[in-house]
């Protein structure tokens, strides 16, 4: 019986391209991570600006009742949510005189820490403005 001789090939990897292979694959997973953490952060602020709308619009509308239904023109300044302790309002008002109409904008406020909500640079602000038409009375017509 006759032994033959296999040329021998490489049986393994150089160290040299097992450590490409370990830095492409780690690089490759620290941007696959940071994709998905960024997608998160996303996601929450998304969550956080669409409850400050919904909030706001809740607090808009609250207010042009008052100023429509009852006469009452004074607009309360500021307020919080009870049951949301991260979010509070502010708001002001105004006459434009030249459209009978009082101008109402309101800003909601928030923060990811309640602790934090009454420092400005920590907080989040989206505002709101709206016009409400006022009510004439006869008074009004003669001046």
């Amino acid at each position: 019986m006759r032994a033959t001789c296999r040329p021998l090939g490489p049986r393994g990897f150089l160290l040299i391209e097992v450590m490409v292979a370990t830095t492409l694959l780690a690089v490759g997973v620290t941007a696959a991570l940071n994709a998905i953490f960024s997608s998160l952060k996303a996601t929450s602020e998304a969550r956080m600006y669409s409850k400050a709308l919904f909030l706001g619009q809740k607090v808009m509308s609250e207010l042009e009742a008052r100023a429509t239904l009852n006469d009452e023109y004074t607009v309360p300044r500021a307020g919080v949510f009870e049951d949301y302790p991260n979010y509070r309002w502010q708001a002001a008002s105004e006459n434009i005189d030249r459209f009978w109409t009082r101008q109402i904008r309101v800003t909601i406020i928030w923060a990811d820490d309640p602790r934090k909500l009454y420092d400005d640079d920590e907080c989040f602000f989206y505002r709101l403005v709206t016009e409400v038409r006022r009510a004439r009375y006869p008074e009004d017509y003669e001046k």
